[in-house]
């Protein structure tokens, strides 16, 4: 099959490059995605130009010009070849799963060096308790789902058991002591959010940044890292009971530690509220149903199912003080060496 200037031939994509043909297998092909970038204007209209990008296990890029009929084609053709191969540009968008609604994929988020996370890799995500058949489906067969990490405490564990999927591996990374913080203790959340006192957002500060400062904290986060790092085939999926908090600051620290940037690290963060913002108009309703309609009370729900950019700020600035640098905190608290981080984008970014 022939698309624009490359053919597909006995499983190889063949192409010429420098006046030689080249025979790339299809089998070591990692990602391929559609790109489109748009020239000058010529007559009143902007002139798209859509390509087909590749990359390779030796985490070559190559870039073929084509239709995007034939890129759409042309993929569907590559993914019969290599089924494991990553396809699309999520950069951190929502996996679309039917009882998971904070599921999301942390792919093609650009780093500083202009390289990418490799996608169907890192996922970050809420409790995993009302997962579907169809949800299953998706994440062993589509993303290849091998590691699952719980950072919830064992009462929220048993209250909420992970639905366990054949053939992958499940550690449990409590974030916090069983006692220590409200915010991760399995308490009907209605009750938290009648009997919370004081400010909500200054609340949510103080929780952030206690992920940083309590010494047990953080050194969960290091094995939560040390599991990344140590990641073999398949996509690695960590998850706590909305995905928003303790996924929220260890994602942020993970991205920190690939080369993300602040900008970045702060945009993924702010997605959960677009992903939780059915749960929280639930909550709205069925606190209607009781009669409670107190603006306070209201403010209180947004604080349990939205985020803010203070809420992480707070964390950095947590940071900044006890440790005068992110990097110096992922080496000294995190026990992330330069030849940690190196290998860790080895193993997630191209």
């Amino acid at each position: 099959m022939k698309y624009g200037k490359i053919r597909i031939e006995d499983g190889y994509l063949i192409f010429t490059k420098h006046m030689r043909i080249n025979s790339l297998p299809c089998r070591d092909i990692l990602w391929a995605y559609m790109r489109r970038e748009g020239n000058e204007e010529e007559a009143g209209r902007q002139i798209i130009t859509n390509y087909l990008v590749i990359v390779t296990r030796r985490r070559k890029r190559y870039k073929f010009d084509m239709t995007e009929k034939e890129v759409h084609e042309c993929m569907t053709l590559l993914r019969v070849l290599n089924p494991e191969m990553a396809v699309g540009f999520p950069k951190g968008g929502r996996v679309v799963l039917q009882g998971l609604p904070n599921t999301r994929d942390l792919g093609a988020i650009a780093v500083e060096d202009g390289r990418h996370i490799m996608p169907r890799k890192l996922l970050r995500s809420g409790t995993l308790y009302h997962m579907s058949l169809m949800d299953q489906v998706v994440l062993k067969n589509e993303y290849h789902l091998s590691t699952v990490i719980d950072l919830r405490n064992r009462m929220e564990r048993e209250q909420k058991p992970d639905t366990v999927l054949e053939g992958v591996k499940y550690y449990e990374i409590p974030i916090v002591d069983e006692e220590a913080l409200m915010i991760s203790r399995e308490r009907d959340i209605l009750e938290i959010i009648m009997n919370l006192e004081g400010d909500p957002d200054e609340f949510m500060i103080r929780q952030y940044q206690n992920f940083i400062l309590d010494q047990f904290s953080v050194k969960q986060y290091a094995r939560f890292l040390d599991l990344l790092l140590h990641q073999d085939e398949g996509a690695v999926l960590w998850h706590c009971s909305m995905g928003k908090d303790r996924v929220g600051v260890g994602t942020a620290l993970l991205l920190c530690a690939l080369g993300v940037s602040r900008e970045d690290v702060l945009a993924d963060f702010m997605k959960t509220n677009a992903c939780l913002e059915g749960e929280q108009e639930y909550m709205i309703r069925l606190m209607e149903t009781k009669t409670i309609v107190d603006p306070k009370i209201m403010d209180r729900i947004s604080c349990f199912y939205r985020v803010k950019e203070e809420y992480l700020e707070a964390v950095f600035d947590a940071i900044e003080q006890h440790y005068g640098t992110v990097e110096r905190f992922l080496r000294r608290a995190l026990y992330l060496t330069p030849k940690a981080i190196e290998d860790l984008r080895e193993k997630y970014l191209v």
